[in-house]
C-alpha cells in the first residue's frame, strides 16, 4: 500500500504539461492558428519514432459544467519541421474530470502495427483523485490510425489500470487491475486482434495482536480478452472493466 500512495502522490502532483523540447514549440503555433479563441490545458507532443517526420500534438480544452470539467480533445499529426497539418480528430467532451481528476495525458507510440499500412498510436489519459484514505487511480487510452486528412479513433476509452479502496492506519482493502494492450495472431476486416491481457491483485490490511502492519497481497492469473475491428472501430466489451 506505500508503493501504491506514492504512486498516487506521483499521479497527484505530475505537472501540467510534459512536452518534447523539440516539438513543444509547434503547441501555441497551432493553438493560434486553428483556436485562437480557446485556452488548453496540459497540452503535450512528441515526435513519432516509428516516422521522425511527423510530430503528434495534443490539445485538451476544458469546459467546466457544474463543477464536472469535460475535456474536449484535437489530437493532430503535423510536419516535425513546418509544423503543417498533416491530419486531426476532434473529439468533443472525450475526458472527464471530476472527483477523480484528470491529472495529465501521455503519447503512447508503441509498435501498434495494424496492418502492413497501418500503424497507430496512443493517447493516455492518467486520472487520480486526493483522497488519502479512499484513493482511486485510473488510466485510460485511445488509440489513432491516420487515413489521408483524418485521424481514425479506433479505440476510444479502453480502461488499462483502475486501482481503488479503503485505507486507515494498516486497516483495510485495496484492488487494482492493470492491462497492457497487445497484437493478437489475427485479423478482422484488414486490422490486427488486439489482445487486453491483464491480472487483478488485491492487498489487505490490518494490524496482529502485537500492533504491526500485515499486509497481505493476492494475485490472480493472467487473463485476456480480444478486440476485433468491425470496419470502423474496436467496439469494447460492456462493462469495460
Amino acid at each position: 500500500m506505500k508503493n501504491t500512495q506514492k504512486l498516487l502522490l506521483l499521479i497527484t502532483l505530475s505537472f501540467p504539461m510534459v512536452s518534447s523540447a523539440d516539438c513543444e514549440k509547434w503547441i501555441d503555433y497551432l493553438l493560434e492558428k486553428y483556436h485562437s479563441s480557446r485556452e488548453s490545458d496540459k497540452a503535450i507532443c512528441k515526435i513519432w519514432p516509428a516516422d521522425e517526420s511527423k510530430t503528434i500534438v495534443v490539445l485538451p480544452f476544458p469546459n467546466d459544467i457544474e463543477g464536472t470539467i469535460f475535456y474536449d480533445v484535437d489530437v493532430l499529426l503535423v510536419d516535425t519541421q513546418s509544423g503543417e497539418l498533416i491530419a486531426h480528430n476532434w473529439q468533443q467532451n472525450a475526458f472527464v474530470s471530476d472527483a477523480i481528476e484528470l491529472n495529465n495525458f501521455e503519447i503512447d507510440t508503441a509498435r501498434y502495427q495494424l496492418n502492413n499500412e497501418s500503424r497507430a498510436f496512443g493517447v493516455r489519459a492518467n486520472s487520480a483523485n486526493r483522497s488519502r484514505y479512499v484513493p482511486i487511480s485510473q488510466q485510460v487510452i485511445n488509440l489513432y490510425v491516420q487515413q489521408n486528412e483524418k485521424l481514425n479513433l479506433v479505440v476510444n476509452n479502453l480502461m488499462l489500470n483502475n486501482s481503488g479502496g479503503e485505507w486507515y492506519d494498516c486497516d483495510g482493502e485495496y484492488n487494482s487491475r492493470n492491462a497492457v494492450l497487445l497484437l493478437g495472431k489475427n485479423t478482422t476486416n484488414n486490422y490486427k486482434d488486439l489482445i487486453v491481457s491483464y491480472n487483478e491483485q488485491k492487498e489487505i490490511g490490518k494490524k496482529n495482536s502485537e500492533g504491526e502492519c500485515i499486509e497481505e497481497i493476492t494475485k490472480s492469473a493472467k487473463r485476456k480478452y480480444t478486440l476485433h475491428y468491425n470496419g470502423v472501430e474496436y467496439p469494447l466489451p460492456k462493462p469495460v472493466y
